[in-house]
């Protein structure tokens, strides 16, 4: 791919503006030219669609999708200003090279935007119609990952492992408020909050977005911040939600504002938070030679029981359960 691209005299930048190496382009890529504009209405329809497309990919592991992004903006402001507000990490063929915008253009015969171009080895374009598959696929991570399998069939991309969903119930979900802490090589993004984007399962990681910044942190490095059910006192049957703002590591407190204060528990106290379902936790101090295996895993809260993997549920008392640090 890398020599393709090259022979096509395409100079690319990363989203940062830099130039881009083309040389690291490898034989498992595969190419996507995305003609598109911020001016264009069904290009900002279209755009976080297919940013979601390729997230999904990425959080299920699959990192060989590069989108290069070909610009019709009316300025180079508006282009960068588009890829920094609505693109994922991609690349995008210099504002300047107008030559290589207008020869692309011609040789996929580009006339109307947006328009997904995915191509193969030796620059043909190999799927008739990648921004319906996209559209189509979008309600699905499982369907995403099939039509890129056919994608990558195609282009005749180098074949890799086959990639599955990583089970829901032991994953932190994307959206979810994280704080970063304890990180050693970088701390100066500890104490710095985030949004969880996805899940790399092969290098183990999660994909946290820091303003403009791409993260990928182990889990151990995430307090997670979720929203819980408080009381406004014990004797109270009325709950209203609020959120987490800390957690203290020294006395397994949570740590929560309500009414203008900042109030601690544990698990278990009678004025402490009530996880919601879905919320994901870490079962610990099961004694029971059945439930031993389970300590130390992650897994999500349902109405009355904890989810630990996809045919075992258990009933846990909140005192055998954490939000932080996660394993």
């Amino acid at each position: 791919m890398a020599a393709l691209v090259r022979s096509l005299g395409l100079p690319l930048l990363d989203r940062s503006g830099k130039p881009h190496d083309i040389q690291q382009l490898t034989s498992a890529d595969v190419i996507a030219f995305y003609f598109s504009a911020h001016w264009c209405p069904p290009c900002r329809h279209f755009t976080p669609v297919l940013k979601k497309f390729v997230e999904t990919l990425q959080s299920n592991g699959e990192q060989s999708l590069k989108v290069i992004f070909v610009s019709s903006d009316q300025s180079e402001h508006d282009m960068w200003k588009y890829m920094y507000d609505s693109h994922g990490d991609w690349f995008a063929l210099a504002y300047s090279c107008r030559d290589g915008k207008e020869r692309l253009e011609r040789q996929y015969q580009v006339s109307g935007i947006p328009q997904l171009v995915v191509i193969d080895a030796v620059g043909r374009q190999a799927v008739r119609d990648a921004r319906g598959e996209v559209m189509a696929a979008s309600s699905s991570s499982t369907q995403v990952l099939t039509t890129y399998l056919g994608w990558k069939t195609a282009v005749g991309a180098t074949p890799s492992a086959p990639v599955q969903p990583r089970p829901l119930h032991g994953e932190l979900l994307p959206g979810l408020c994280v704080r970063i802490c304890g990180l050693q090589g970088a701390p100066e993004h500890n104490g710095c909050e985030g949004t969880v984007r996805g899940f790399d399962p092969q290098r183990q990681r999660y994909v946290v977005q820091l303003g403009e910044k791409s993260l990928s942190l182990r889990a151990a490095n995430l307090l997670q911040l979720p929203v819980v059910q408080v009381r406004s006192g014990e004797d109270s049957t009325e709950w209203f939600e609020a959120g987490i703002a800390d957690f203290d590591v020294d006395t397994g407190e949570l740590i929560w504002e309500q009414d203008g204060k900042m109030l601690r528990g544990r698990l278990g106290d009678p004025s402490a938070p009530r996880l919601k379902a879905g919320t994901r936790i870490v079962v610990q101090g099961l004694q029971a030679e059945t439930a031993k295996q389970w300590n130390e895993h992650i897994g999500q809260v349902l109405e009355y029981l904890v989810q630990v993997a996809p045919d075992a549920q258990l009933k846990i008392r909140p005192g055998n359960i954490r939000i932080f640090p996660l394993p």
